[in-house]
């Protein structure tokens, strides 16, 4: 088996690279990448065989960037999807207790998915926003009086004291990775008759008036397509024009799906499969 070079958002630490570890094989290799920007760049220039990046948060939406690149960057295919549990941690140098906590570190997204528990249990704390989860550990990780909150691989990284576990909001909170690559490196085969497909698609109508959205729809519905997600954008060309990112059910050599995707094509100015890929909430049962 090929061995893969799988890029993340780094450093080490971050919810991406916790996703990668669970698509992963045990021989393929992980390497932080600064930006997502990187990820996409080293992809074309063949540094990384393979990209994971975030999509979407159950609680947060979409990570706009994300989206945007997958619209710029022509050479990317879905290859895979992950849908990773966000389970948050409260951490501490060791020896310290939570009424010690004088200051809480984190990335803004999980300062937010973690408010109730704030507000109750640190009211007095002050807050601090850092770049990434990972980062907020190098503040913490050798201060008294300073917590970070992120996932539970930090306190493995930074040896770093447990504190208080899964102190999300809500229990249903999601993040929805992409698992990208070169489509120069892209083998079609068929689907497997024994897996469950999603296809990705971008589109921007002909036209932009009344009922244009309704329309393309409607070659989905004439198919008996069931679409998953269906999220608009600016195309960043002029007001008030959009482009649509719909996800659906089965596989883009399906017959049903080839016949709806090629009528949506008919009535689209821009049109792209981003990819078929099988269902990422099947892959960790």
């Amino acid at each position: 088996m090929k061995k893969e070079i799988y890029g993340f958002l780094g450093p080490r630490g971050t919810f991406s690279e916790e996703a990668a570890m669970l698509y992963c094989n045990e021989e393929d290799e992980l390497v932080p990448l600064p930006s997502f920007n990187e990820i996409f760049e080293s992809l074309k220039t063949g540094e990384i065989t393979k990209g994971v990046i975030p999509v979407e948060n159950s609680l947060e939406g979409s990570v706009n960037l994300c989206m945007d690149l997958l619209y710029t960057s022509s050479f990317v295919e879905v290859v895979g999807e992950i849908v990773l549990p966000v389970k948050q941690y409260l951490m501490a140098p060791r020896g310290m207790k939570i009424r010690d906590i004088e200051e809480l570190y984190s990335i803004s997204q999980v300062i937010g998915q973690s408010s109730n528990y704030i507000n109750e249990y640190l009211p007095d704390a002050e807050i601090y926003y850092t770049a990434s989860s990972a980062q907020a550990a190098e503040f913490v990780k050798e201060e008294e009086g300073r917590a970070l909150i992120g996932s539970r691989r930090l306190s493995e990284l930074y040896d770093l004291e447990i504190l208080a576990e899964e102190i999300q909001d809500g229990s249903n909170n999601y993040t929805r990775f992409f698992v990208i690559a070169n489509q120069l490196d892209v083998e079609n085969g068929f689907p497997e008759l024994d897996k469950e497909y999603k296809t990705s698609i971008i589109c921007a109508p002909i036209v932009n008036k009344a009922g244009v959205l309704y329309s393309i729809l409607g070659d989905f519905k004439r198919e008996e397509i069931n679409l998953t997600r269906i999220e608009s954008r600016p195309s960043k060309r002029q007001l008030g024009e959009y482009i649509f990112y719909i996800d659906m059910e089965g596989h883009q050599k399906n017959r049903h799906v080839r016949i709806a995707l090629e009528g949506v094509k008919q009535k689209s100015s821009f049109f792209r499969i981003l990819g078929s890929y099988v269902r990422g909430d099947l892959l960790f049962k």
